[in-house]
């Protein structure tokens, strides 16, 4: 197989608005570190792959046909054998079309997908410098626990998930993954890849630009070994950045495990996972050359509802009068009851689709979700799949939210209620359980 790997800075100018946490106000006022947009591109002489890391905190289903669409036009890789995978920094811009309910007023005038259409060409040229950078390969992979993040769903005193507070003793896939990858003939170093997972939320409210722990990571990495690293996020749904910012309210106290405080938490995860990467990595030395690429393509049926009836959302619209349409930002509940009651009179839509691809090199799979999948999927996924690496990714063409599992469900918190703020249904309870029995299904096909 061969591989090549590709940067290009896709930092916007100041001024932008910036995703996460709902704050209209929240205008890019500096640069802490740049956004880029990393690839890696593979090919077997048969069939070939793209793989790219972008500093976003997420983009939709539809902005992904475009960019796959331009890629493939420049560069002929199969429009599903390409994955375009978000970092998930909350220091970026507002790079999707579709709306949090009750936050209507974050960057009315999509000045964030303007940027992201920008960006086609400069994640085009990634692309084809790192296809036009392919070598014969011999890589060398290598797994550990990592300390950069932890579960984020810390309860409070009444056992009501509060505040983002960190909880070392639940569950939480905490494996890294490095990946090195030298040119066969000469063993020059040609890139790395790193996956684990975590928010990558420790810049917290800052005004800056940043890729966030993940760029201090990134950018540590490729100090010492001087390639591209490319990194993928795990499962980061009920996962945060293990800061050292202390949170405390009147039930509940503890280190946060949501958003960080500035630069100083930045970098305080970024070197704590580089470290861990760099253990990984200086310590590689039986590299192989039998890497199979192997891709399939599934189209993943979950089952979904509309989040009230008809009548409860006719309830909720009759205590409001005429002149809530018209505020600045009407309250969250009428507008999820009002896209209810619209939703209603359209034919039902019992079940929701997404397209996956997996990709497979040697013994590694990556098993894509456009999710924030929870970590017990991910470890289900190590256990049962058949690839010694098998990896989950989140946030991977597309953004539907999060995914929780049904023990998250029956304990509620912020993951669980934010998924009806952002599509008219909602995945049923079983939802996550039947996406990762597919995508082994799926990878048994394959291999």
């Amino acid at each position: 197989m061969k591989i090549g790997f590709a940067v290009t800075d896709i930092t916007p100018e100041l001024g932008i608005y910036l995703t996460g946490y709902g704050m209209p106000e929240r205008l890019a006022n500096g640069v802490h570190s740049p956004l880029t947009a990393t690839a890696a591109v593979m090919d077997d002489g048969e069939k070939s792959a793209a793989v790219i890391s972008l500093d976003w905190c997420v983009i939709d289903w539809e902005l992904t046909c475009e960019f796959r669409n331009a890629i493939f036009e420049a560069s002929g890789i199969e429009k599903k054998n390409i994955l375009l995978s978000c970092t998930h920094t909350h220091s970026a811009p507002h790079t999707t079309l579709m709306r949090t309910l009750g936050r209507v007023a974050a960057d009315p005038e999509n000045k964030g997908v303007e940027y992201a259409r920008k960006c086609i060409p400069a994640i085009v040229d990634a692309v084809l410098h790192a296809k036009a950078a392919m070598r014969e390969t011999a890589a060398c992979f290598a797994e550990g626990k990592t300390d950069a993040g932890v579960s984020r769903r810390g309860m409070d005193r009444n056992g009501i998930p509060r505040g983002f507070i960190a909880d070392p003793d639940a569950v939480c896939d905490n494996n890294m993954t490095a990946m090195l990858f030298k040119d066969v003939g000469t063993m020059e170093n040609l890139g790395i890849i790193v996956h684990c997972g975590a928010h990558n939320t420790a810049m917290g409210l800052d005004y800056r630009i940043s890729s966030d722990w993940c760029g201090v990571m990134k950018n540590r990495i490729g100090q010492r070994w001087g390639v591209p690293v490319l990194f993928l996020n795990g499962a980061l749904g009920d996962v945060g950045p293990r800061t050292n910012r202390w949170v405390e309210g009147k039930t509940f106290h503890g280190y946060g495990a949501g958003g960080g405080d500035g630069a100083a938490s930045a970098e305080e995860v970024g070197y704590r996972a580089a470290s861990d990467a760099l253990k990984l990595l200086e310590n590689m030395k039986d590299f192989r050359t039998d890497l199979p690429l192997k891709m399939n393509t599934v189209t993943i049926s979950l089952p979904q509802e509309i989040p009230m009836t008809e009548a409860e959302a006719e309830e909720i619209l009759s205590k409001y009068d005429d002149s809530t349409e018209n505020s600045e930002e009407p309250p969250a509940d009428y507008q999820m009851a009002k896209v209810a009651v619209e939703t209603w009179k359209k034919p039902l839509e019992p079940d929701f689709f997404f397209e996956q691809t997996v990709i497979a090199f040697g013994p590694v799979a990556l098993a894509p979700f456009p999710f924030e999948m929870f970590s017990i999927f991910s470890l289900r996924l190590r256990k049962y799949g058949n690839y010694p690496y098998t990896l989950l990714c989140s946030n991977v063409n597309g953004r539907n939210a999060y995914m929780p599992d049904r023990g998250a469900i029956a304990y509620g918190g912020y993951e669980v209620n934010c998924r009806k703020f952002i599509r008219p249904y909602v995945l049923k309870d079983e939802a996550g359980d039947l996406a990762v029995s597919q995508t082994l299904d799926s990878l048994d096909n394959m291999k």
